[in-house]
């Protein structure tokens, strides 16, 4: 008798509380809100681990990530104002970052550097000083930072082929990057490319 009334209870609740419980638990996981700030911070930190890895393989004193984005609106119409600002850097111990500096800037300012970047992926200066290398309007800014030189790639969406951002290295004394060190540059951009993408993505 005990039995059949045990398995009659084992049957009640694996038919009936069983299932009750499942989509409790469910509801429950579902209606928990995504915090956004936890979220993004994640993808900070794996972006930013990316950037001292790039900045520490290369040697240079900074290394920095600028994203492209929607700055607001012109008053008399509803064209937006393109911008784009340093979302992401690392700085060597006692190098003043720029991140403070180069935020909100309208893409109009510079747009030779961003003409070229959208057309050839990179700007390669390794001496801001020789009147022979092609500095594409970026001069003054690394006057104003001290950089010598400084080694730009594009961040393009693989899926859109889009130009999302910039990824570059800055060094305050003259230094010429040798081809292999290029080639590292070049893959690891394409790395955070791929993290950025998501990140822009991800809801």
């Amino acid at each position: 008798m005990f039995e059949m009334a045990s398995a009659v209870l084992i049957a009640v609740i694996t038919t009936l509380i069983g299932p009750v419980i499942v989509e409790y638990v469910k509801t429950k996981l579902a209606s928990k809100p995504i915090d956004p700030i936890k979220k993004e911070l994640e993808y900070s930190c794996i972006i930013n681990d990316e950037l001292e890895s790039i900045r520490e393989d290369l040697d240079a004193d900074r290394c920095w990530i600028t994203m492209f984005h929607n700055g607001g609106h012109y008053l008399h119409g509803n064209k937006s104002v393109q911008k784009f600002s340093v979302m992401f850097e690392t700085s060597a111990p006692g190098v003043a970052g720029v991140g403070m500096i180069f935020n909100n800037i309208p893409v109009s300012l510079f747009s030779k550097s961003v003409d070229e970047m959208i057309k050839n992926k990179h700007i390669y200066i390794s001496d801001y000083s020789d009147a022979i290398i092609a500095t594409y309007g970026l001069k003054e800014a690394a006057t104003a930072t001290g950089t010598k030189s400084s080694y730009t790639v594009g961040l393009f969406d693989i899926i859109s082929d889009q130009c999302i951002g910039t990824i570059g290295i800055d060094y305050l004394d003259k230094t010429k990057l040798n081809a292999a060190q290029l080639i590292i540059l070049n893959e690891k951009s394409q790395r955070v490319a791929g993290f950025l993408a998501n990140f822009i993505r991800a809801k």
